[in-house]
């Protein structure tokens, strides 16, 4: 990714905070909910996608999902704060793998990642009104990862190197770990007051060159994309009890 990407990702993670901070300080936004209300939690599938040195699809989908993606699965907790806000969190353990034939090398990861997200109601945001069972958010963050990874050399099968791997790939000393920042949007739909589907996009900024075990000579950190789909349960939902026909949806969020 080219340091031009990287500064499109962080002016859209700031104006995430702009937004929020603006839209927020109206009286119909700002109403704050009850601690004990709309708490939701459920499980996630995620397919993961890698950028960097051992990455060489970056512009090609389906190469890059049959030859640079890999699953995880995770759970996510959240809370709407107000109709504007809410707060989740994220934890996905998951795989990476990636190669690059013109250095004969390829790698596999294995990672945990956990983070915090504010996400912006942008249906209620652009349509105050909004009665719609679906809801479109933008999401943004901070989180950690802790990965092992390991490269090989392609055309023989020899091991290269590696971040907390042995040469015959047994957990040895510490994981890598890093920083991260998500960034991305995410589509839910309601088909009743206690249940949710979700399903997402948000590329992950990284802090460190080190994912698939190969320091570039660019200078920029290794990245990647997770598109996620999961089902939550909601607790205490909100319901808009002045609603002529309750019955369509189920409630504002």
């Amino acid at each position: 990714m080219t340091n031009l990407t990287h500064k499109f990702y962080r002016r859209i993670g700031l104006g995430i905070v702009m937004l929020s901070i603006y839209f927020g300080s109206s009286s119909a936004m700002s109403q704050v909910y009850s601690i004990h209300d709309h708490w939701y939690l459920g499980p996630q599938i995620c397919f993961v996608s890698f950028f960097g040195d051992l990455s060489v699809h970056d512009f090609d989908p389906v190469r890059k999902f049959t030859d640079e993606s890999d699953l995880g699965f995770g759970f996510m907790v959240g809370k709407s704060i107000t109709r504007l806000i809410d707060v989740k969190v994220n934890f996905c353990r998951g795989k990476m793998r990636g190669s690059n034939p013109d250095l004969d090398m390829n790698f596999k990861n294995d990672f945990n990642e956990a983070d915090l997200e504010a996400a912006i109601n942008l249906s209620n945001m652009i349509w105050p009104y909004n009665r719609s069972r679906f809801k479109l958010t933008a999401n943004a963050g901070i989180g950690y990862i802790s990965y092992r990874s390991i490269k090989y050399n392609i055309s023989e099968g020899t091991y290269l190197s590696s971040e907390g791997y042995s040469q015959e790939k047994k957990p040895l000393g510490k994981a890598g770990s890093a920083l991260v920042i998500p960034i991305g949007f995410e589509l839910d739909y309601y088909f009743s007051h206690n249940w949710m589907l979700s399903g997402g996009f948000s590329f992950r900024l990284h802090n460190k060159d080190l994912l698939d075990s190969q320091i570039g000579s660019t200078g920029i950190s290794d990245r990647y994309s997770v598109i996620s789909a999961g089902l939550s349960y909601i607790i205490n939902p909100i319901i808009n009890k002045a609603r002529k026909n309750p019955s369509r949806c189920p409630g504002d969020f």
